[in-house]
């Protein structure tokens, strides 16, 4: 359950307000009070405002006593660029962030903080084109919590393994290696998706998540949508992640409902799940998990 309004912030990638206005519309029908801080939209290149202004609105999101949480405007890149100023603030444990894509950056501060709670799902930018099912549910999970949900996918590896979900966009994971933020997998559930590259450079990104040591203790691989592979080509995307998850000997399971487009159901970070059988089992997908 939220207490107070959901301040609205704008810390990536320009945005169209048409889109936004959408969004606002849905989240306000359904119940919610959403508040967007002032001057959201200043291009700057071709982010939604300059970095300082950037920066400064999402530490008054995340810090200001009268919001109850935090939801993105849109992701697209600029988040990156803002870690350096979080140093030092004091990050809440008691306010959800909702959002995906460039937050996976965000979430990855927030984790290591023990700040949150973390909603990976739909941005307020994508919530009219997200499929209804999919935004009841971020919309139910708000209110109060969900019943334990259940995933099916497609079986890349078999095997059993439990242990929290943490994840999100591919690019930004592997972003993240080398830095103070790197994902830490170590007994988790690391969920990935990914959006208009190729497959040379899923690869790519896997390989480098691998010799970073990100994958180092996890006990299962999530895939959402990870993009298409060019018509008429001979092998998969399945063929090219499996070069690289496969030698991890864990449990790999791909075709999940997440990711950049028409599906995208939410997950809450460190929520308890497990992989069998061909299924994610997501046992408590509260705000309070």
């Amino acid at each position: 359950m939220i207490y107070g309004p959901i301040a609205v912030v704008a810390p990536c990638h320009a945005y169209d307000p048409a889109k936004l206005e959408a969004g606002l519309t849905l989240a306000r029908r359904a119940g919610f009070t959403l508040e967007l801080l002032p001057d959201l939209l200043q291009p700057y290149r071709y982010f939604a405002a300059p970095p300082a202004h950037r920066a400064a609105q999402l530490i008054q999101a995340l810090t200001d006593p009268r919001y109850g949480a935090v939801w993105l405007v849109r992701g697209g890149s600029g988040m990156m660029q803002l870690l350096p100023a979080l140093e030092g603030v004091a990050l809440r444990s008691d306010r959800p962030v909702i959002g995906f894509s460039d937050a996976t950056a965000l979430f990855a501060v927030l984790d290591r903080r023990n700040a949150g709670p973390i909603v990976h799902g739909p941005v307020l930018h994508s919530l009219a084109s997200t499929e209804r099912a999919d935004v009841a549910e971020l919309f139910a999970l708000l209110r109060s919590g969900v019943e334990p949900i259940r995933w099916q996918g497609a079986t890349l590896v078999s095997g059993h393994s439990e242990g929290p979900i943490v994840g999100g966009n591919l690019s930004l994971v592997a972003s993240l290696c080398g830095t103070p933020h790197q994902i830490d997998a170590k007994g988790r559930i690391l969920l990935l998706e990914e959006v208009g590259e190729p497959a040379f450079r899923i690869e790519r990104m896997l390989t480098q998540l691998a010799l970073a040591g990100v994958f180092d203790g996890a006990v299962g691989i999530g895939l959402g949508d990870l993009g298409d592979v060019p018509s008429g080509a001979d092998y998969r995307m399945h063929d090219v992640v499996m070069d690289t998850l496969k030698p991890l000997n864990i449990p790999v399971l791909a075709n999940l409902p997440f990711g950049h487009r028409t599906r995208n159901q939410p997950f809450v970070w460190n929520a308890r799940a497990s992989i069998d059988d061909g299924e994610l089992r997501i046992t408590s997908p509260s705000l309070l998990a």
